[in-house]
């Protein structure tokens, strides 16, 4: 649980509800929804690169398991009505920390910037 209340910070609160929510109904159908998700995201075309994180030795060998099998039948259907009944409409996560990202760079080149102008202005 630790872990996917941290992935989940960066998204909008709907989004966020909505995963919550699809945890939940994986969970209870007998499936996990790191397992959808990576079944998901590697078979989808328009998804050219899927990034696996894994906290623990546990962990990783689940995923690559996963990744080494082709979704059932049961898997596919599940995955559809999770789509379908949680995801309908605008949920992303594109984009989400990037404008936090390109804040503190911004940030840290007005600190440098600073420091610099007064590294002039000292030795002038």
């Amino acid at each position: 649980k630790q872990w996917y209340q941290r992935r989940v910070r960066a998204a909008n609160e709907e989004t966020r509800e909505a995963a919550k929510n699809a945890a939940k109904f994986a969970h209870e159908e007998g499936s996990s929804i790191t397992r959808l998700a990576l079944q998901f995201s590697t078979s989808d075309p328009r998804i050219p690169c899927t990034l696996v994180g894994s906290e623990t030795r546990t962990q990783l060998l689940e995923n690559i398991q996963v990744l080494n099998e082709e979704p059932r039948r049961d898997e596919q259907i599940l995955i559809n009505t999770i789509r379908e009944k949680f995801f309908v409409g605008s949920h992303s996560w594109e984009g989400v920390g990037e404008e936090k990202f390109w804040t503190k760079v911004k940030n840290e080149m007005d600190k440098a910037t600073s420091v610099y102008w007064k590294m002039q202005n000292a030795t002038a």
